[in-house]
């Protein structure tokens, strides 16, 4: 049991007698609050096998709670209720004590941790386990974990399956969008399951608070994190001195000291500021950077900021959910060569085939087919080839256990009714097929979706089709970003955009589709070019309280059938359900194949692509690619995705300098490049 649980226990046994003792005027709303929390997760880790409770569950023992606590003060003899007005004031009180805990007195890890166990709560997110005899020692540092179930809103996302995460590997966790990867990411790191004491978890989900700290000192500052320690340290020494004479205990109070000391070591203050400067110049800040105050900084770079500080602090346990998604390439290269090397607990979300063939030791996919975790060793393109081979050796097996069926069922159906012999071969066989059906046949293996995206036509244009003259830019009261730029586009261009951020990607698609003017030189384009284009902030082209079906019929295709709609948004992969499902329930990776419909139905000539993979899986993006490969128009996209890049793209622009420049070499060579740049400005930065 965790210090924080034996609190919790022994508050509710002094309001439990509290009330007893005085006849149930004074019972602890808290309590009431903290039952019900309990409840949701079954009770914590120390009654982890109990059933847990539903919805309706719940209600029912609030009310009877309540109704336990209006008879007590009946029975009391107390003023009674002065009508119903005041009945029903009594009840919402009581229910807003089921909401009401307070959690200033704990750590700030366990802060963290209550905060995503109500997220669970608050999203209908139940998780469930098996027992396991013997429990964990408190040392432990994998987590091996049988008969999960996580659900949302009452839909497993995985069924009865094994969580097992060793420590020193580095986990990539793929599945298709909307599976539910980021749901069983919350789950782990509420500590929903079982996970050893030993381990600490640091869970990366949003960005760095706005705040006067400088980008170097709220990545660097431990106050909190070394105090803990220190606590747990002495609440170990402690424990050591009452031991007495048993060695057992002594040899494992003595390990987890050692722990807590070798973590207090790693953040040594002495050499805090330079280790946290040194991650930061890694993820794109330059010195001048990392003194501006994090309320500065926009959303993408305050997620750096929280970034950084998770690589700083180097916990046992870090999960990621996407972390290459608000960083340009040189950035994520860097991360890579960073991430290579953990020798911790790495478990992180990604769809970025480069980055985890250098990254991971291992790759742990969701099936949504039969709603398990399948674990493979090595990196993405091992877990490939090794999928591949499971796969044809499992169609094998399916496909001849099934002709072996059909072969008995043929025999069965023919002399079933023939001669005595014959009837007594047929009930034979007929036991035979019991036999296998009982045993559990093979299944088929998970099917490989390739969805079929496409881009229709919208007809040739004559050059020149778009031209940027001698264009230059810049926003109010601020330097140049773009200097006497010249270059054109036409209905043959596939090109990508590469370069750090904050070098004008961006800007440049504004200037393009007119939200912003050049302060010098003019944008030329054909008076019937059609743009279309996607941006990193995609779901402002949605109604996210609409399904997808009737934001389709009411605001894309008013004049369509729904039977022409629903095939439309089946062909980008949303299906089924889906299309009845309110779009603000629906992943990133569903709400942007959505988007991809809309961009299909306008019929455009240029596509105008920023970070198009960032929501996508691995399907879509091949997808993304092979529409890209066949589309007539033309193609600018931003990215820093290889596997979309190495794909649809011919040539590599470079923005950066005031300038946009066509760079002599494929994307592969480009990465080699920017590899030794990179290697050589760290350098620098460390000589100072």
């Amino acid at each position: 049991m965790s210090r924080w649980q034996e609190k919790k226990r022994r508050e509710a046994e002094f309001a439990l007698e509290k009330e007893l003792a005085e006849g149930g005027n004074n019972f602890n709303e808290n309590m009431v609050a903290a039952d019900v929390r309990d409840a949701a997760m079954g009770k914590g880790e120390d009654e982890l096998f109990e059933k847990k409770l539903s919805k309706e569950e719940k209600k029912a023992l609030a009310k009877a709670k309540r109704d336990a606590k209006k008879k007590a003060k009946d029975s009391k003899g107390g003023k009674k209720s002065e009508g119903k007005n005041n009945q029903e004031k009594d009840d919402e009180e009581e229910k807003k004590s089921e909401d009401a805990f307070d959690i200033s007195n704990l750590s700030s890890k366990e802060q963290k941790r209550q905060q995503l166990l109500d997220d669970l709560n608050d999203n209908d997110i139940l998780v469930t386990y098996e027992a396991k005899k013997g429990g964990m020692h408190a040392n432990a540092r994998d987590i091996n974990v049988g008969g999960v179930t996580v659900s949302f809103h009452g839909r497993p996302l995985i069924e009865e399956t094994e969580i097992i995460i060793n420590y020193g590997n580095r986990y990539g966790f793929i599945g298709p969008n909307g599976s539910g990867k980021s749901t069983v990411l919350k789950a782990i790191a509420a500590r929903a399951i079982p996970i050893p004491d030993a381990i600490d978890i640091f869970y990366l989900d949003g960005e760095y608070e706005k705040s006067d700290k400088t980008a170097l000192e709220a990545v660097f500052e431990v106050n909190d994190e070394v105090n803990e320690l220190e606590a747990r340290a002495e609440q170990l020494n402690n424990a050591m001195a009452e031991t007495g004479d048993d060695e057992g205990k002594q040899a494992d109070i003595q390990s987890q000291l050692e722990m807590v000391y070798d973590k207090l070591d790693a953040l040594d203050v002495n050499t805090a500021e330079a280790r946290a400067a040194e991650i930061l110049f890694g993820l794109g800040f330059t010195p001048q950077m990392q003194k501006m105050t994090t309320k500065e900084f926009s959303g993408g770079w305050r997620m750096r900021v929280a970034l950084a500080r998770a690589l700083f602090l180097k916990p046992e346990f870090l999960l990621l959910d996407e972390p290459t998604n608000h960083l340009d390439m040189e950035a994520v290269l860097w991360l890579e060569d960073y991430l290579a090397g953990w020798d911790k607990i790495l478990f992180f979300i990604c769809h970025s085939q480069d980055f985890m063939n250098n990254v991971c030791t291992n790759i742990v996919r969701l099936d949504p087919t039969y709603k398990k975790l399948r674990y493979y060793s090595g990196n993405y393109d091992m877990y490939v080839q090794t999928r591949r081979d499971q796969d044809m050796v499992q169609t094998r097996a399916y496909e001849a256990e099934q002709r072996d069926i059909a072969d008995i069922q043929d025999f069965i159906s023919r002399f079933g009714h023939g001669t005595v012999k014959m009837v007594r071969q047929a009930q034979a066989r007929e036991k035979l097929l019991q036999k296998k059906l009982e045993a559990g046949l093979t299944e088929p293996p998970e099917e490989m979706k390739q969805w079929d995206w496409t881009f229709p036509d919208a007809g040739q244009l004559p050059v020149p089709v778009l031209a940027i003259e001698k264009v230059s830019f810049a926003y109010p009261g601020g330097d140049n970003l773009y200097h006497n730029v010249d270059f054109g586009i036409d209905l043959q261009t596939r090109v990508c955009l590469v370069g750090p951020n904050g070098a004008g990607k961006t800007t440049l698609f504004k200037l393009i589709c007119g939200d912003l003017y050049p302060t010098k030189g003019q944008i030329k384009m054909n008076s019937h070019l059609k743009i279309s284009r996607f941006t990193q902030h995609f779901e402002e082209k949605l109604d996210l309280s609409m399904t997808p079906l009737d934001f389709f019929k009411e605001k894309v295709m008013p004049k369509e059938t729904i039977e022409r709609i629903r095939a439309l948004l089946g062909r980008y992969g949303c299906t089924g359900g889906m299309q009845s499902q309110v779009m603000n329930q629906l992943s990133a990776g569903q709400k942007a194949r959505i988007v991809f419909a809309i961009i299909s139905h306008e019929k455009p000539h240029l596509l105008l692509l920023d970070e198009p993979t960032n929501p996508l899986d691995m399907e879509s993006i091949d997808a993304l690619a092979r529409c890209l490969k066949n589309f007539k128009g033309g193609v600018v996209v931003i990215s820093h995705d290889m596997r979309l890049i190495s794909q649809c793209a011919e040539e590599i622009y470079v923005c950066n300098d005031k300038s946009v420049t066509k760079y002599q070499g494929d994307i592969m060579s480009f990465k080699l490049h920017t590899k030794k740049e990179n290697t050589a400005r760290l350098a620098q930065h460390q000589n100072g």
